[in-house]
């Protein structure tokens, strides 16, 4: 009987390792046929970028010597598009099937909708990734727990985020990690462009040493919400992370309401932040502003989207000095103990200093610190 390889995911854009995956699973487990399923609406993740009309284009160009089928049965249903539901018309529609996921995915079994229903349907087979647990053990706590059969792959794959290539596409750079045929279809449909006169505005506004700070911390940010599944929506984390500095260097108050005891002090970009990205690149959102508003001293009970970019902003790859270093390496590990370590470590520097705290960073300080709360 003829096995079939179902594949899904946001494919937002497409990249060279979910290429690779499927050439790996197919060669390993002797498949006839690959059935790729772009997400319609993700219920696990952040919504994408691109139409999932644009993303089955790009799907059909990585994949063309695979010959893939592009099925719709996301865009058909509508919604409720958890595998437990999807795979079994799958199913009935290819025949025998094995469904392929990423470690990172099989790591997350357990947020599944009904994890154990999907193990029923048919198996797993799991490719394992650079930075990630190792997809043996991963695989085999995951069928003692739920069953199934679970099939680790011997191929390893790169760690190549889409969210990062969506950053690094909307940044205007060209990630390598893409498919030419891929990037060619980008390039010539203009896809990905649509911040680009708002960054070219921010970029009037920075040094271009500041204009890099801010590009780290975009990466940063997606990198984290990605990697720790913080399910924060992509473009409020790109668009918090992007402008959380527009206004370090025009500190004018221009008649904006800010509060009055920040005006002088080193936080005043914060508030003044928030205000200018309303006023100068048409931000509404309040999550995005309140992450802007609050990501030089943090504050009591911050929203996830809050306490990532104040993180994201601590701990950029641009800052190299210690101990930046080590906990970023912590967050990349534990994003909530990389968050309390480095509130702690600011604090505890600027007690040092003796010229005072900004009464959000001591309220801030007391609540996740001293009261230890998430």
């Amino acid at each position: 009987m003829a096995k079939t390889l179902i594949f899904g995911g946001a494919f937002d854009p497409p990249h060279i390792e979910h290429v690779a995956m499927c050439r790996a699973a197919m060669k390993e487990l002797d498949i006839d046929r690959l059935v790729i399923v772009p997400t319609y609406l993700p219920p696990h993740k952040s919504a994408g970028m691109l139409s999932v009309e644009t993303r089955a284009k790009l799907i059909a160009a990585a994949f063309e010597d695979m010959r893939p089928v592009v099925d719709f049965i996301e865009r058909e249903r509508g919604g409720n598009n958890y595998s437990a539901l999807v795979l079994p018309i799958l199913k009935e529609k290819y025949g025998d099937i094995i469904y392929l996921v990423g470690g990172d995915s099989l790591q997350h079994l357990s947020t599944w909708y009904k994890p154990e229903e999907v193990l029923k349907i048919c198996p797993i087979a799991v490719c394992g990734r650079e930075g990630y647990e190792d997809v043996k053990e991963t695989a085999q706590r995951a069928q003692s727990e739920y069953g199934g059969r679970i099939i680790p792959l011997e191929y390893m794959g790169r760690d190549v985020s889409s969210s990062m290539l969506r950053a690094r596409l909307l940044l205007g750079e060209e990630p390598d990690t893409l498919p030419k045929a891929v990037l060619d279809i980008i390039e010539n449909e203009g896809l990905f462009e649509q911040y680009f006169p708002m960054i070219e505005k921010l970029r009037e506004y920075q040094t271009d040493e500041l204009f890099e700070h801010s590009k780290a911390v975009v990466k940063r940010a997606v990198d984290f919400n990605s990697k720790h599944d913080l399910k924060q929506p992509f473009e409020k984390v790109f668009l918090a992370a992007l402008l959380h500095d527009n206004a370090k260097q025009r500190p004018a108050l221009d008649g904006l309401s800010v509060p009055k005891d920040a005006v002088g002090t080193p936080v005043l970009h914060q508030f003044l932040g928030a205000e200018k990205a309303r006023r100068d690149f048409g931000v509404t959102d309040d999550d995005i502003l309140d992450a802007i508003r609050y990501h030089t001293t943090a504050k009591a009970d911050m929203t996830g989207l809050e306490k990532l970019i104040y993180t994201a902003d601590s701990l950029s790859d641009d800052r190299m000095y210690a101990p930046i270093p080590e906990l970023r390496r912590l967050a990349i590990e534990d994003f909530e103990a990389g968050f309390k370590a480095t509130l702690k470590f600011t604090y505890d520097k600027l007690l040092s200093r003796g010229k005072g705290i900004y009464p959000l960073t001591v309220e801030a300080y007391e609540y996740y610190i001293i009261q230890g709360k998430k």
